[in-house]
């Protein structure tokens, strides 16, 4: 799984193709050199001798180059190295004004013979030894030639001594240099990316409440900008969708309450009218879930709400005073329990008003006769306990489902009223969860700091 999320990474596919560049490209230097030019390390060796010895020759009284050398201290190379490495000086018809070894005048005479004034490196035979010739020009006497004549094994002996531990420093300096460079690369593609890990970071906090998020383009790689685009698109395009759907969900549950009132009214003032309780029961359920669906519009819009700092236990005693009424029909207490003083927040108090009033009146109905409910207060939150039934441990996961209703529910909702509590919950940041407490069921508000304040 490992190996098949690197092969994934942008930054380990880049990082390994620049490594797989970079050693193609060293390597092909080293065959260049070492195999299909191994003449050029020869040439450049040979080619500073010309430069020392054009720096170093004297001029005679008529300008011309004498053949001796400002430093002593080396000719005795020439001297002991006579049959080794020899040099001549000529003039642009290839013959000789003066040499280092007037020993050496046949291999001289070789040389001369192939003289030409555009040959730079070539090679002689003597006595069954291999030569190397390099000429040119010499800087400071115009219509002269400098030749350097090294034998082949003098040039192994050099190529053994020098050539290889060249080598080896030059593969691990281009090894520390891969390493180096690809560290640069790693840091840079990771700042590169960086915006573009911030942008993946929003989007995963975006959510159907959240809608009015757009994924910042700043800084971001003209490369992938197309697809952040389309993207901050398509949100507009949900935005737009949600809000009609939201838009027409309010109005219709809006619209639908003024007809219920007036046949609620039609069906008291008639005298005769069959079944007169029923519909009026029925008339109350639909009045009910409109009203629930008008919250659930609301909740479902966060630009809807107005936060202010609030205490949640001053909502808390306006619900309590407010279903009070409720609890007396249902013959039940509600007793409230200050463990700490309550944190100030900043939330919506209309919402968090329907939030404890729709947890209190569900314990209220779930709750039995003669029994307490236990409004406790935090300063992290707020629960509320009744002493009822308990809920079925398969039947958790769904209490907060829109529209899901219990099979043991003692009164007709429209499951609507958790929904809604979550939903509030969510869009403030806080966290509900609901457990059993043995007897009854307690459902817990977690309040934390309000997203985007």
């Amino acid at each position: 799984m490992l190996s098949v999320n690197r092969k994934r990474n942008l930054t380990f596919r880049l990082i390994i193709t620049f490594v797989a560049a970079l050693a193609l490209t060293l390597a092909g230097i080293f065959f260049y050199i070492f195999v299909l030019n191994p003449n050029l390390i020869l040439q450049r060796t040979l080619d500073k001798q010309i430069h020392y010895l054009s720096e170093e020759i004297m001029p005679d009284t008529q300008g011309r180059p004498s053949g001796k050398i400002y430093d002593k201290e080396y000719d005795w190379v020439y001297k002991v190295l006579s049959s080794e490495l020899l040099y001549q000086i000529t003039d642009s018809t290839g013959v000789a004004i003066l040499h280092s070894t007037p020993e050496a005048g046949q291999l001289l005479h070789q040389v001369n013979q192939q003289f030409a004034t555009e040959k730079r490196l070539f090679q002689v035979s003597y006595q069954g030894l291999l030569y190397y010739v390099n000429s040119a020009p010499l800087p400071n006497y115009p219509g002269y030639y400098v030749q350097v004549i090294a034998s082949d094994r003098l040039m192994s002996i050099f190529q053994l001594t020098n050539l290889k531990p060249l080598s080896v420093v030059a593969a691990l300096v281009s090894l520390i240099c891969l390493l180096l460079i690809s560290l640069v690369v790693w840091l840079t593609i990771g700042y590169m990316l960086r915006p573009l890990k911030k942008a993946s970071a929003t989007a995963a906090q975006i959510e159907p409440h959240s809608l009015t998020q757009r994924l910042d383009t700043h800084k971001l790689p003209e490369e992938v900008l197309p697809l952040i685009n389309a993207f901050n698109q398509t949100l507009d395009r949900l935005e737009k969708g949600f809000k009609v759907q939201q838009e027409l969900l309010a109005t219709t549950a809006h619209e639908l309450k003024t007809p219920l009132a007036l046949l609620r009214g039609e069906i008291e003032m008639a005298e005769h009218f069959p079944k007169r309780e029923v519909l009026l029961k029925d008339i109350d359920q639909m009045a009910r879930l409109i009203h629930q669906l008008l919250h659930w519009a609301e909740a479902r819009e966060s630009q809807n709400y107005q936060y202010q700092s609030l205490y949640l236990s001053d909502v808390a005693e306006e619900v309590v005073l407010y279903l009070n009424r409720l609890a007396v029909i249902f013959q039940v207490q509600i007793h409230s329990v200050v463990q700490s003083e309550a944190s100030l927040l900043y939330a919506d108090r209309s919402t968090c008003f329907v939030l404890l009033k729709n947890l209190l009146e569900n314990a209220i109905h779930h709750a039995p006769k003669d029994s307490v409910i236990e409004l406790t207060i935090t300063d992290t939150g707020i629960s509320v306990r009744d002493h009822g039934p308990g809920i079925t441990p398969e039947h958790l996961p769904w209490l907060f489902t829109k529209f899901w209703r219990g099979p043991h529910r003692r009164h007709q909702g429209a499951g609507l009223g958790l929904a809604i509590c979550y939903e509030i919950a969510t869009t403030h940041g806080w966290r509900l969860k609901a457990t059993n407490s043995s007897p009854g069921a307690c459902f817990s508000l977690e309040t934390r700091p309000m997203l985007g304040r």
